[in-house]
């Protein structure tokens, strides 16, 4: 019954004066500005401080058995909110690519492994943690655990106690509490909010196999505290910046909103929406199931190159420039929606074509085991077409100029290639954009940051 209504809801959808409008139990209501909205801290880590990629908790499973999947990154940005926790605000990463709310408790073992040798001393780069009891109780069978490809873990138990992200409170909710790690934090937060689907919560512990539960914002609507969306403004700006007249501003911040939009200006006509899948459109997951956990969209198509113009001369006295240059590549493929990634990453036969038209064209630096240009050098176009709109990444993310060789002459490259999924469209693509992530209508809508 429920999935029936959904069908038919997401039939009524529609455009009214430039307003994406979308279809839930309430009828077909335009997108708002909530006033449930979280601001977001955002932290840069330096690169001398760098720690060991940190690898996010993404599965493949098959009849029998169940492996995480490789999805690595540099994460060096990271987006904090502080939530409370019975009595307690702790801070931690918000993250489209797991399920679970997990925190350190106030004692936990951060280990080494034996490679590192007996005279490393290990540092998990976590923050303090949850002190005393939780009021809902513990679980003690299954137990909480979270593996990953690089080595990195986390472990501990489940207990019961409220959870309150802004003004919105999920009452005995369902936690990881860690006692016992090997991470690679920032060195300011606790743990994850994670936000995508109950499906994910499966995955835990050896045997993969545990009963679903429903996460911190699924408890949240189907409360009916909040509509079933959220939304995410990530800015790349951190700080007061000068303008060219001297005045200083204070530059939009990010945000967490539950059930609407948050307070950023947006490109109205520009808004575009797209299916979200379920995690059998993944091959490398192999999972026979359909069932939706992270946030999985198909864009229609890839745009990249350097733009060149050519006007005549009559066209150039009316003002006209005609630019040309640009490639589309329609090749679709899943890609996850995360904002756990610092970079975004994508086919190495299309992000290789982005590499090279770099001016002069972007090189691998074997120290850092990515792709690094020029921090002067000619930036190209790289956009991602979504319905009839094309969301371009900024300059700024595409050539991170906060993100240097040791020589300080290169820049990292906000997109990387790797040869086979998950693909991710991460912070890079991010902060370009408002993202919509609409549970009811399964379906992510898109619009166009104006520039800040």
């Amino acid at each position: 019954m429920k999935s029936s209504l959904l069908a038919f809801l997401a039939v009524g959808v529609a455009h009214s004066a430039g307003r994406l409008l979308y279809a839930t139990r309430h009828g077909l209501v335009p997108d708002t500005v909530t006033s449930n909205v979280i601001p977001m801290r955002k932290h840069i880590v330096p690169s001398s401080q760098h720690r060991s990629s940190v690898v996010k908790p993404v599965y493949r499973r098959t009849a029998d058995v169940n492996h995480p999947a490789n999805l690595t990154n540099v994460h060096d940005v990271y987006y904090i909110v502080d939530i409370i926790v019975g009595n307690q605000t702790l801070a931690v990463s918000v993250d489209t690519g797991s399920s679970d709310t997990w925190f350190v408790s106030d004692y936990f073992e951060c280990i080494r492994f034996w490679w590192q040798g007996p005279e490393y001393k290990p540092n998990c780069g976590l923050a303090d943690g949850f002190t005393g009891n939780l009021s809902g109780g513990v679980l003690d069978n299954p137990p909480f655990v979270r593996s990953y490809m690089d080595t990195t873990f986390v472990s501990g138990y489940y207990g019961f106690e409220d959870v309150t992200v802004g003004s919105i409170t999920a009452k005995n909710q369902r936690v990881g509490v860690v006692n016992y790690t090997f991470w690679a934090g920032d060195g300011l937060t606790s743990g994850l909010l994670g936000l995508g689907y109950p499906f994910m919560t499966s995955l835990d512990g050896a045997e993969q196999n545990q009963a679903p539960y429903d996460p911190v914002f699924t408890t949240m609507w189907k409360n009916k505290l909040i509509d079933p969306l959220f939304s995410i403004a990530l800015s790349r700006e951190s700080g007061d910046q000068g303008e060219p007249d001297g005045e200083v501003r204070t530059p939009e911040g990010s945000y967490l909103a539950l059930g609407g939009l948050p307070p950023v200006e947006v490109d109205e006509e520009s808004w575009a929406r797209t299916k979200i899948h379920g995690v059998d459109a993944i091959p490398e997951w192999m999972f026979e199931q359909s069932d939706l956990g992270l946030y999985i969209i198909k864009p229609d198509s890839w745009v990249y190159g350097r733009e060149t113009e050519d006007v005549t001369p009559a066209e150039a006295d009316q003002g006209a420039v005609t630019t040309h240059g640009l490639t589309t590549n329609t090749t679709q493929f899943p890609v996850l929606i995360d904002v756990g990634a610092t970079l975004s990453l994508l086919p190495k036969g299309l992000v290789q074509k982005l590499y090279a038209a770099f001016d002069p064209p972007a090189k691998y630096l074997s120290t850092n085991g990515l792709f690094f240009a020029l921090c002067n050098a000619t930036i190209p176009k790289f956009g991602v077409n979504i319905g009839e709109n094309t969301f371009y990444f900024a300059p700024e993310d595409l050539l991170r100029q906060t993100a240097r060789d040791p020589s300080g002459e290169y820049c990292r490259i906000g997109v990387t290639d790797v040869n086979g999924g998950p693909y991710v469209l991460g912070v890079s693509f991010l902060s370009s954009v408002v993202a919509v992530f609409d549970i009811e209508n399964t379906e992510m809508r898109f619009a166009s940051r104006t520039k800040y």
